[in-house]
């Protein structure tokens, strides 16, 4: 019996050892995703689902790999655990590629309408938050009278004083009003800009405001983002690209088809920004592509020796100079056409 039980103690150590960690099932996850392994992305999200039946967004990402597998009915299922679970990302469920396959099902219609039901419920709620939120802000010494205005998002786990910290000295050579503000949905030590109309509303309002509180010139706003909030900026870009100038994303994640674009309006320049050794840095190449060929004006830099990460010292003040040069050179051509 001794033996046995020893054996027996032996056997749960070894399971317990192989374990995969929770973030190691997520990057297991996000790896096969980005290799366009979805039985691999399966198999890692049924794991998680296993150890959190009660989240809504792995329900979600188990029904996408479900989706991509061509297997609806199981797709379906846990789509619809998802929004029963209150999922509310109404703009995955309206874009993603992942649920392609799904979309003239009347089931998955159904889903949706909940989804857009849990969503406003979720935005009004944020909305009344943020409506008492003050961004961090810099102001120039020297500024003109109607000044431009940087418009920074930071990413997942920061917080906007990190942008301030990385833009000071830019904003200051240019003399330019920098705001950027937290995301609110709190991630890590910082925020998360989890969904993606939270943003759009926290982008419009911050916009409207500064106009109001310091005069900025509503024809010269330059949207920075980093990491989550570079994906935020590549999107809004192309969703409300009147609000623009200029849009530079710094190490994000391109995705065709997350934006629904006004094929008649005037698109911003982009300056796509990445470290060469950034994960997601072909995904840009991607864009240049996609954009040329919509007539965009766009640009990407690769910062060699760089990661996932933001310009800093003296060579990141340049670097960022640069890519707001140009777009105002871009934005400058546009109007001696017109003229």
């Amino acid at each position: 019996m001794r033996s046995f039980l020893a054996l027996l103690a032996f056997t749960l150590i070894v399971s317990t050892t192989h374990a995969q960690t929770d973030q190691q099932l997520v990057d297991r996850y996000d790896r096969f995703v980005s290799k366009e392994n979805y039985k691999g992305a399966l198999i890692a999200a049924e794991s998680i689902v296993e150890r959190y039946p009660e989240s809504a967004i792995w329900q979600l990402n188990l029904g996408s790999m479900h989706a991509r597998l061509g297997e609806h009915d199981a797709a379906l299922s846990a789509l619809r655990e998802a929004a029963e679970l209150g999922y509310t990302g109404i703009h995955t469920f309206e874009q993603s590629e992942d649920l392609d396959s799904l979309r003239d099902n009347d089931r998955f219609g159904e889903i949706i309408e909940q989804v857009r039901k849990n969503a406003q419920q979720r935005l009004d709620g944020f909305i009344r938050e943020a409506r008492n939120h003050t961004p961090e802000t810099h102001v120039p010494s020297s500024v003109d009278e109607s000044p431009a205005l940087i418009l920074a998002l930071h990413g997942t786990g920061m917080r906007g004083e990190d942008m301030i910290e990385s833009l000071t000295a830019t904003a200051d050579e240019l003399g330019m009003i920098l705001i950027a503000p937290d995301a609110l949905r709190p991630s890590g030590k910082g925020f998360s800009w989890t969904y993606r109309d939270e943003s759009e509303w926290m982008v419009q309002d911050q916009i409207n405001k500064a106009v109001d509180e310091h005069g900025i010139d509503p024809e010269r706003v330059y949207l920075i983002g980093f990491s989550q909030g570079a994906n935020i900026a590549l999107i809004m870009g192309r969703t409300h690209p009147d609000l623009f100038a200029g849009v530079i994303p710094i190490c994000g994640h391109y995705e065709p088809q997350v934006a629904d674009v006004d094929g008649s309006a005037d698109i911003p320049p982009y300056y796509l920004m990445t470290g060469a050794r950034d994960p997601w840095k072909k995904t840009y190449i991607n864009a240049k592509r996609d954009f040329q060929d919509s007539g965009i004006p766009v640009e990407v830099r690769m910062l060699s020796g760089k990661g996932h990460e933001l310009p800093q010292g003296k060579q990141g003040l340049r670097e960022m100079i640069k890519a707001i040069r140009w777009c105002e050179s871009q934005s400058q051509e546009d109007q001696s056409q017109d003229d």
